[in-house]
């Protein structure tokens, strides 16, 4: 019975010291202009001959849904991520969790239907310099 009391306070004295070496999840910030179903496209900057066009969902609870759907030599592909989003020192940063890498971006919110983003940071190598598109908000109406 000691061996049983003995393991058992083991482990729960054990689960308390990790606990206390681990930080409390925090809540992401974001902007509440960039929340809802938006649309865009690019071509050639990505890859060249390749036209992208995506719809994403932004949650105002930090996570996304993103379809991709590429365009290149008359072959169509699709792809969907999920992800989390988040404002950082003023910046939009997308960690996509099928690759674990975060893209991050400036961005200007033009008008309530649309935002500007340039490229700061890239998981994936671009044919352009310098990254840019602008996502256009998907009225209910529009569905």
């Amino acid at each position: 019975m000691k061996k049983i009391i003995t393991a058992t306070l083991l482990l729960a004295f054990g689960a308390i010291y990790a606990q206390k070496g681990q930080a409390k999840p925090q809540a992401n910030k974001i902007d509440n202009k960039l929340v809802g179903l938006w649309k865009g496209s690019e071509k050639d900057q990505q890859i060249v001959g390749m036209e992208k066009r995506w719809v994403m969902e932004r949650k105002a609870d930090g996570t996304f849904m993103l379809i991709f759907t590429a365009i290149q030599d008359c072959n169509v592909d699709q792809v969907i991520e999920r992800g989390q989003w988040w404002i950082e020192k003023g910046e939009f940063h997308e960690l996509h969790f099928n690759s674990g890498k975060t893209d991050i971006y400036t961005y200007t919110v033009i008008d309530p239907s649309h935002v500007k983003f340039n490229s700061k940071e890239q998981a994936l190598d671009m044919a352009v310099a310098n990254y840019s598109f602008v996502d256009t908000k998907i009225d209910e109406d529009d569905q």
